[in-house]
């Protein structure tokens, strides 16, 4: 099976750029990241730039006067497209002073990226850079999101009335630690639009939660944040304002799409939750890999129903793991595709695997839970509460404290 450039992200290390959690840019999201900047003319910077993905994407939409791509790698260099007025130098950019150097020109009319990703052990000379860009960034010794410090990098060449636009992970527009960067951004943009990607957007080896960051800059600031959605095709599929306080909070359209369906329930359930009504959420005791070695028959998430919920066994019992048996409900614990899916065992008992959970209720409550948890209802918060950069998955704890309407 040929794997797809995007799954270097994710396997193992056989370079500097899966080193450093690289990734190809698919060339239809590049020419959608592109169109969304809506940016023309200028001078263009792009720091890890692959192999020309986003370059051939400006200069087929942008019309640049000139384009400078910094990449470590030297094979990606070697690929890149030769237009006029396009340059690529090899240069790591998380070489503080070997940057410096290459970047003689002092300031540019727009920067993109799609960044490596991922928490990075930087140097103490990257360290100090990054909190000298971003103060009061916390740091945890060494370690931070590098798509953060690329980022970073790049608007501190760009222009006053300059824009920019990046391809990122989860952390920049929604973790706690990137929490800074967000209110910095907002206290200096004058407009800021950030765009959920689809989980496909890597190609189909990929499960992947990233976002198209657009910020432009001008003499006003930035009263609210725009917040949206794209399909497969890359096209805009919801948007909304939120204000300033909530983008800092998060940039992620779904999160607050979330936070209401969530108060709309817990309004209906009158604070009732999974919890308060004793159901037991137990996880699978084996990997699908550890089942397949064993040569036990087992319940994946790759076999929940495509229609319908009910699901029957005919393997014998098997007391070393944990089964799932007549009565109980199977529902996704891992997997950003498949969480909506859920299964009612009718007969039979089989083991299953730790990506799927067992939920159990008392006798006295079974008829409101299994109509709540077998709800399209509860698809939408499930996948609203899932969490994770790469595929999305869901704790315990999550599901515990799920409000059960009547």
């Amino acid at each position: 099976m040929k794997i797809h450039d995007a799954g270097k992200r994710y396997r193992a290390v056989a370079n500097t750029r899966a080193r450093l959690g690289q990734v190809m840019t698919p060339q239809p999201l590049a020419d959608a990241v592109v169109s969304l900047m809506g940016a023309r003319g200028g001078r263009w910077l792009e720091l890890g730039s692959g192999s020309g993905r986003l370059a051939e994407a400006v200069n087929t939409g942008a019309s640049p006067a000139s384009y400078l791509g910094i990449e470590i790698e030297p094979d990606m260099v070697a690929l890149s497209p030769a237009f006029p007025g396009f340059s690529f130098v090899q240069q790591d950019v998380l070489a503080v002073d070997g940057l410096a150097q290459v970047l003689q020109v002092p300031q540019f009319d727009h920067v993109i990226g799609n960044p490596p990703y991922g928490i990075h052990g930087f140097s103490a000379e990257a360290t100090s850079r990054l909190q000298k860009l971003c103060p009061e960034l916390e740091v945890q010794g060494n370690w931070a999101p590098i798509d953060l410090y690329f980022v970073l990098e790049s608007l501190s060449r760009l222009k006053p009335s300059g824009s920019a636009a990046f391809i990122v992970g989860a952390d920049i527009p929604c973790g706690i630690q990137s929490q800074r960067f967000r209110e910095m951004l907002l206290e200096k943009a004058s407009d800021v639009e950030c765009y959920e990607l689809p989980t496909t957007a890597f190609g189909g080896y990929t499960e992947v939660q990233a976002y198209a960051l657009i910020a432009r800059y001008g003499k006003s600031r930035a009263r609210h944040v725009s917040l949206g959605r794209l399909n497969e095709q890359f096209e805009v599929t919801a948007r909304r304002r939120v204000s300033r306080a909530q983008a800092i909070v998060s940039m992620d359209l779904g999160s607050h799409e979330f936070a209401e369906i969530d108060a709309a329930l817990r309004q209906s359930s009158h604070g009732m939750t999974m919890k308060d009504m004793e159901v037991s959420i137990v996880r699978g005791s084996r990997t699908r890999s550890q089942f397949s070695q064993l040569g036990v028959a087992h319940f994946h998430t790759s076999d929940f129903p495509r229609s319908g919920m009910e699901v029957s066994f005919e393997t014998a019992s098997s007391p070393d793991f944990q089964q799932a048996t007549v009565g109980d409900i199977l529902l996704p614990r891992v997997g950003t595709r498949c969480l909506e899916h859920k299964a009612v065992v009718v007969s039979g008992q089989a083991p299953y695997s730790d990506a799927v959970f067992r939920v159990r209720m008392p006798a006295k409550h079974q008829e409101r839970v299994v109509r709540w948890i077998t709800s399209s209802e509860c698809s939408a918060w499930r996948r609203g509460a899932a969490r994770g950069a790469c595929a999305k998955h869901l704790t315990v704890s999550t599901l515990l404290s799920m409000p059960v309407p009547h």
